[in-house]
């Protein structure tokens, strides 16, 4: 079964991405392009590889469309996703457009990731997420809602 963790950067962003009024249903885009697929869906739509071997590098840039538009409009955001052992581990978001705008990551903040992905697994310090009977993203041990 498929587990997805956050990093409190993570939650961070989408917590500031989300107050503002074109992207407060950031939270819904990633329960119905994240919670709502299994890891095949996930690794094969919508994502860019950073390069090298699919079995050695599993980091991914996703896009994900937002719920109240199209393809052809509205925000995506960028999702930096590390998948290992049939989970997702969620990095960095930022959206296309807007104020919290960003383009693509500079290959100083991708080494940065990776160094944050390894000290989060060796700290133990990712957050196990799931969806609620509510449809919200909780933190798996305490339950209470992330956003």
């Amino acid at each position: 079964m498929m587990q997805i963790f956050f990093t409190q950067e993570f939650i961070d962003e989408v917590t500031l991405i989300s107050k503002s009024n074109s992207h407060n249903d950031c939270e819904l885009s990633l329960i119905d392009n994240i919670f709502n697929k299994n890891i095949d869906e996930i690794k094969n739509t919508g994502t860019k590889r950073l390069g090298g071997d699919p079995n050695k590098n599993p980091f991914l840039r996703k896009r994900i469309e937002t719920s109240n538009s199209g393809k052809s409009s509205g925000y995506r955001l960028y999702l930096w996703i590390f998948y290992f052992e049939n989970n997702v581990y969620l990095l960095f978001i930022h959206p296309k457009t807007g104020r919290r705008s960003g383009t693509n990551l500079t290959t100083e903040k991708q080494k940065e990731l990776v160094k944050t992905f390894k000290e989060n697994r060796d700290n133990n310090t990712f957050i196990k997420t799931e969806l609620s009977k509510q449809n919200k993203i909780v933190n798996s041990a305490s339950q209470e809602e992330i956003f």
